[in-house]
């Protein structure tokens, strides 16, 4: 890697908001904020070198969502696990809506998962921009 692309890889991960979640963040931790963006990108190695990508069988890169809300403390990162994926549609079955840019989201980490301590537990709460409309234009 020569220093042109050492240096772009450093512009590229201090654009990128942090994550919300780090594996120290203590349970009962709280995320929340407003959706700014939605989107896919590649999913680092784990237990690689810094900047390694993931790839299949094939050698492809694997993509991992990210939802980027802006907090209190600044836009953060949340890239959702499916436990993560499963909080967000429970909360979005009970707010009655689609996920869209503009709507509220609050995740919470729970702590790990007492059956399997790797994986972590999460809740959320989803709050539309605006509320839903009904027939007839009824709110």
């Amino acid at each position: 890697m020569d220093t042109n692309d050492f240096g772009q890889r450093l512009k590229n991960a201090a654009a990128k908001p942090p994550s919300a979640f780090g594996k120290n963040t203590p349970p009962n931790t709280t995320v929340y904020g407003r959706i700014t963006a939605l989107g896919e990108q590649p999913r680092l190695k784990f237990g690689g070198a810094p900047g390694e990508v993931d790839t299949d069988q094939k050698g492809n890169p694997i993509l991992q969502a990210y939802i980027t809300l802006d907090t209190p403390a600044g836009p953060r990162n949340l890239y959702p696990t499916w436990r993560m994926e499963q909080a967000i549609g429970t909360a979005l079955e009970k707010a009655d809506s689609h996920f869209n840019i503009g709507d509220t989201l609050s995740i919470t980490f729970v702590g790990a998962d007492p059956n399997e301590p790797r994986a972590k537990l999460y809740t959320a709460v989803y709050t539309p921009a605006r509320p839903a409309i009904g027939p007839m234009g009824a709110a």
